[in-house]
């Protein structure tokens, strides 16, 4: 089992941990989508992915209350990228701050 790492959104900070492989397998077409964090699927792509991670140790943050979360893209992303290499989609090599897989 992976410690789990902290991720920060808002000025809050959350742990975070590998996901299980249901979650993975639920949220693996939003890996794709989050790419274009910039526009709106992407950050809807984000949420999904950042709302199955943090459910494990965070059941009171949902994809509602992550959308009211006055967080930055750079967050965002960031975040992301953290899960998927926690979960093993990007090598440590290829997760470079900031970078959706």
């Amino acid at each position: 089992m992976t410690d789990p790492v902290t991720v920060r959104l808002g000025g809050a900070a959350f742990a975070v941990r590998p996901l299980t492989l249901r979650q993975l397998r639920s949220v693996l077409p939003a890996f794709a989508r989050a790419g274009a964090i910039g526009a709106e699927d992407g950050v809807d792509a984000a949420i999904e992915i950042l709302a199955a991670a943090l459910s494990r140790d965070h059941p009171d943050i949902t994809r509602e209350t992550l959308l009211d979360t006055e967080a930055s893209v750079q967050e965002l992303a960031e975040a992301v990228t953290t899960v998927a290499r926690l979960s093993g989609l990007v090598s440590m090599g290829e997760a470079e701050a900031g970078s959706v897989p």
